[in-house]
């Protein structure tokens, strides 16, 4: 519940784009509050952000996304089988699909093709006894040499449990399946090298105690297990067990998503960046693309956990984050440089869910303008990646999804 605050809405403040044109209304700043229940519903909240023309715009755009999605074969229904894919690029172009079908409410062969990867995908699971004897699954990396990537795996099982709620009783049953049988691979691990490459077996990939509790190993490198921290593995797996928990209420899950997002919010550096640690060591490569798959962690337990205490902390330790992002925003409106800068859009979903549900920095509209003036300019747009590659595409229909809706691409509303 909000305690204590007022809100006084103030002047609009009208982008000069072209022939778009974005409305941001300006909220007086609320009280910071750390107890985080999500009393009011979405549509308020956003519509604190985001007046209906505004959101207008934004549909238009995420059905545009959609339209280039289908248009782009490549982009889905093959890509569970082509051998340069990555799991979670195309797992975010069908979240992407699912929400243009919610919230477009004009093309149902977003959802039929979302489904479609879905059944791909779960077909492509390889089977595998883990350590203690039971069931559990995997996917191998085509697009890194066969490794077994957690991170990579884990974030495409968010798709798979955001379209599960569309599927009739046998597929519904398929992909629950595919998906305990996952979760028991990263707890349990498996007897020997699934692979026999000589890397050894696993006991599973989730630290119980110590300073790293909670953290989620990557999975199996090209010549070892890696069993250390990984920070893309816990924000990824985070949001997985939050969604298996939503769709079974196992306590179990619940508690691995939790413990993965308190390692991932004590991790944080006192600037605010998040460090983007790799097999135990930290990456200084990658900053941004940190803060997009560690939104997507840090949302999915917001949306799916309802936990009090798990909000409190997260409004607490994510602020610096918050500030450290308005800092760090170039004078275009973006954030990082290259390859980083295309995975960047998750800075934008972490900024607006801050200002809707912990306070209303004035200072945050401002910053999101910036960022929108370049996603609805379409040569900018381009530039950014968004409909010319999969994975910026995917970040950026996201991002979309969640301003118009927020919540929405993480389940049903």
């Amino acid at each position: 519940m909000f305690v204590g605050f007022s809100i006084r809405p103030v002047a609009v403040h009208i982008l000069n784009v072209s022939e778009v044109v974005l409305k941001i209304t300006r909220w007086a700043p609320l009280l910071v509050v750390y107890l985080l229940l999500p009393s009011l519903p979405v549509d308020v909240l956003a519509a604190k952000l985001f007046d209906k023309s505004a959101k207008k715009q934004l549909t238009a755009y995420l059905d545009e996304i959609c339209q280039w999605i289908m248009a782009t074969d490549g982009a889905m229904g093959k890509s569970a089988k082509e051998a340069d894919s990555s799991f979670a690029v195309s797992g975010n172009l069908a979240r992407v699909l699912v929400a243009g079908f919610e919230l477009t409410k004009n093309n149902s062969k977003y959802l039929e093709l979302a489904l479609s990867w879905c059944d791909a995908f779960t077909s492509e699971q390889q089977r595998v006894e883990t350590s203690r004897g039971n069931k559990g699954g995997y996917w191998w990396n085509r697009a890194a040499k066969g490794n077994i990537d957690l991170g990579d795996t884990s974030m495409a099982l968010t798709a798979l449990a955001r379209v599960y709620v569309y599927a009739e009783s046998q597929r519904k049953q398929n992909y629950l399946q595919a998906m305990e049988r996952y979760a028991r691979f990263v707890m349990e691990g498996c007897k020997q090298d699934p692979q026999d490459k000589n890397r050894g077996d696993s006991r599973g990939w989730i630290i119980l105690d110590g300073k790293d509790k909670g953290a989620i190993g990557g999975g199996y490198y090209p010549d070892h297990v890696s069993d250390k921290p990984s920070t893309v593995a816990t924000a990824a797996g985070s949001a997985f067990f939050a969604q298996i928990y939503a769709i079974t209420k196992n306590k179990q899950y619940r508690e691995i998503a939790v413990n993965a997002v308190s390692w991932i919010l004590r991790t944080r550096k006192a600037i605010g960046e998040i460090p983007d640690v790799q097999d135990g060591q930290e990456s200084d490569q990658s900053p941004l693309s940190t803060v997009t798959w560690c939104a997507e962690g840090l949302l999915a337990a917001f949306h799916l956990l309802q936990d009090p205490g798990l909000n409190q902390q997260m409004a607490k330790e994510v602020e610096p984050t918050i500030r450290w992002l308005i800092r760090i925003q170039n004078d275009r409106g973006l954030w990082g440089e290259g390859p980083d800068q295309q995975r960047s859009s998750g800075a934008a979903t972490l900024l607006a869910w801050f200002y809707l549900n912990v306070t209303a920095d004035e200072v945050i509209p401002q910053t999101l303008e910036k960022f929108w003036q370049v996603l609805l300019n379409p040569v900018h747009s381009q530039s950014f990646g968004v409909q010319m590659q999969n994975l910026p595409t995917g970040l950026a229909g996201l991002t979309t999804a969640e301003m118009i809706k927020p919540g929405i691409t993480f389940k049903k509303i």
